[in-house]
């Protein structure tokens, strides 16, 4: 198994992600750390700890999107290995994470995408996301169960819309059929893009509440991050919904769409400072600039759908 570890000056986080790497009870896999042109010693860092780890160089930081497809470019020219796990630098795993997503692969032949029990790293017991999903009236992606106690509310393996790329695993061909995460969105959301292309075309994920890790949520953030974290969520968000969603749904939709908008703007206004509410109408009329530039895509996805839209819409809880 490949591991990709996209980083940007997360040496604090890695040696934590390092010692859990070596703790695993399956040690047969590549770490790939693709670093965002860092400033810290995450580099020598890994050099030290993982002297067998490719570490793949960038020139600048190219976000989420662009440090991971640079890994996957990797892993799928190595050929090695079938699946990948995409990681990030704040995570911990227990020791038989990898062993659980592996044995899920095995038992699970029609999933290509396995999300996982991701805990609070500081308050463990506190559940930061158990799979990702979209609501189906206001078309947002919300973390199931995210700031909830855990007490085993989420602990059945189903299938489900889509995976936390934080912590998760895919199959490789996955890649090779519906191509790499889209790099417009440089960070956030590209992995419910994914998620959602991959549904379309009849991949499947499925949830596995055995492979627990824990995640310093926003770990590798900046303190300042607020405001660019709320611009780029909604911009990517106004592009997620126009590539993917089928054109019966889209038009359907358009209404709550506008009204969860509304509602969510009138929060920022209400409960955040003036600055966050610009950063979010700047990010959303952003996204709307950008629709032109995402016809392409949006063609080339919905040519490829190979399943029926009740199937899409089952998949978006009420």
């Amino acid at each position: 198994m490949y591991i990709i570890i996209p980083n940007l000056n997360g040496a604090e986080h890695l040696k934590t992600c390092y010692r859990s790497l070596k703790s695993q009870t399956v040690r047969e896999f590549k770490v790939i750390l693709v670093d965002n042109n860092s400033s810290d010693d995450s580099v020598d860092l890994t050099l030290s700890e993982l002297p067998d780890a490719e570490i793949i160089r960038l020139e600048k930081n190219h976000g989420f999107a662009g440090a991971v497809n640079k890994g996957l470019a990797f892993a799928i020219s190595d050929n090695r290995y079938e699946s990948v796990l995409l990681l990030n630098n704040d995570i911990e795993l227990t020791p038989d994470f990898i062993e659980k997503g592996l044995k899920t692969f095995q038992q699970h032949p029609d999933a290509y995408m396995i999300a996982v029990k991701m805990l609070n790293y500081y308050n463990r017991n506190i559940i930061d996301d158990c799979g990702d999903f979209i609501k189906a009236f206001g078309g947002s992606p919300f973390a199931r169960g995210h700031g909830e106690e855990d007490r085993g509310q989420y602990d059945k393996t189903e299938y489900i819309f889509g995976a936390c790329a934080g912590a998760a695993f895919y199959r490789l061909i996955l890649f090779r059929e519906i191509g790499y995460f889209d790099e417009i969105f440089f960070a956030y959301y590209e992995d419910i893009d994914i998620s959602f292309r991959a549904q379309l075309a009849g991949y499947k994920c499925i949830y596995q509440p055995e492979a627990v890790c824990y995640h310093k949520r926003g770990g590798t953030a900046s303190a300042g991050a607020t405001g660019f974290q709320t611009e780029m969520c909604e911009r990517n968000l106004v592009l997620m919904r126009f590539k993917n969603y089928p054109l019966s749904i889209y038009v359907l939709y358009q209404p709550l769409f506008l009204i969860a908008r509304i509602k969510r703007y009138y929060g920022f206004i209400k409960y955040n400072s003036p600055e966050v509410f610009i950063k979010a109408l700047r990010g959303y009329i952003r996204g709307i600039a950008l629709l032109p530039f995402m016809i392409k895509s949006r063609l080339r996805i919905q040519r490829n759908i190979r399943v029926s839209t009740p199937y899409i819409k089952n998949l978006f809880p009420r």
